[in-house]
């Protein structure tokens, strides 16, 4: 078998990996944000466990596209919270130029 062949059978599989990686984690991301805005949105109890643990590692998340939109109060108290909303997007544009320099640098 040729050398060269094998490196790069080795380094798609290095690639392969590396993309379902990313993408498991950026799932797990977006379903955590996702579960937080819901809970926002209906107004969940903070104090409540679940809720709370939510809450707590999402903030970690979430910090770094605090203000950048103000927050929006829909009709009977309900809370559009615009913070989660950017940093869904921000981490889907993130995955994404990710992926694109991944197959820059990974292409045949």
């Amino acid at each position: 078998m040729n050398i060269r062949f094998r490196v790069g059978v080795y380094f798609r599989k290095i690639h392969l990996t590396i993309l379902y990686i990313i993408n498991r984690l950026l799932v797990l991301i977006e379903f955590f944000l996702f579960l937080r805005l819901i809970l926002k949105f209906l107004g969940a109890n903070p104090k409540s466990l679940v809720v709370n643990f939510i809450y707590l590692y999402s903030d970690i998340l979430v910090s770094p596209f605090n203000f950048i939109f103000p927050n929006i109060y829909w009709s009977q108290g309900y809370l559009i919270e615009t913070a989660t909303i950017s940093a869904i997007i921000g981490y889907i544009l993130i995955a994404f130029f990710i992926f694109q320099i991944l197959d820059i640098f990974f292409r045949d």
